[in-house]
């Protein structure tokens, strides 16, 4: 609050935003008893905040050239972007893998660990959060509340698949209960 009034912009609580700031600003080093590497420090500075959102205010004097741009190239960049991050998501690679032969899978896939039935058990229930996410956010008279929604797949993560799922098993399917 005390920034605002001096005009200065709120730190951003965009999750990927706030996470990439505070992984760049921080000291690492390598623990050899461990073989992990450990957090030295974490520089506090606004510094940067303030930086990253002049930088972002600067571009408004962009936003007449943007009527020259084609909408099929801005959807396209959307769609590179899109498909980017999900290389590598574990959800994403679980539903191409789940009709994959399991001889072709690596050693440590969780079809290996968990088996199918219980893997495709656990992205279906995935799969149906997101559905329920999305059909909540479409509607108009209940959208307000999306960020409710969020809470309670938090604690049907937290409450209700641990009854059916063990850590190792989250663990294998890309999904370790945090610390």
């Amino acid at each position: 609050g005390g920034v605002s009034l001096v005009g200065l912009p709120w730190m951003c609580g965009a999750t990927v935003q706030s996470m990439n700031h505070v992984r760049a600003m921080t000291e690492k080093k390598f623990n050899e008893e461990t073989e992990e590497v450990e957090i030295v420090d974490v520089t506090e500075t606004r510094l940067t905040g303030f930086v990253i959102h002049a930088l972002i205010a600067s571009t408004l004097g962009l936003l007449p050239l943007l009527r020259f741009v084609p909408i099929p190239v801005v959807s396209g960049v959307f769609l590179f972007l899109g498909r980017k991050l999900m290389t590598g998501n574990s959800f994403f690679n679980r539903i191409k893998d789940s009709v994959a032969e399991k001889a072709r899978l690596p050693e440590d896939h969780p079809i290996h660990v968990v088996g199918r039935k219980k893997m495709n058990i656990f992205t279906v229930i995935q799969i149906a959060c997101l559905i329920g996410l999305w059909s909540f956010k479409q509607n108009t008279a209940t959208a307000i509340f999306f960020p409710s929604v969020i809470g309670l797949l938090m604690l049907i993560r937290s409450f209700v698949l641990p009854k059916f799922f063990t850590e190792k098993e989250f663990r294998s399917l890309g999904d370790p209960t945090p610390r």
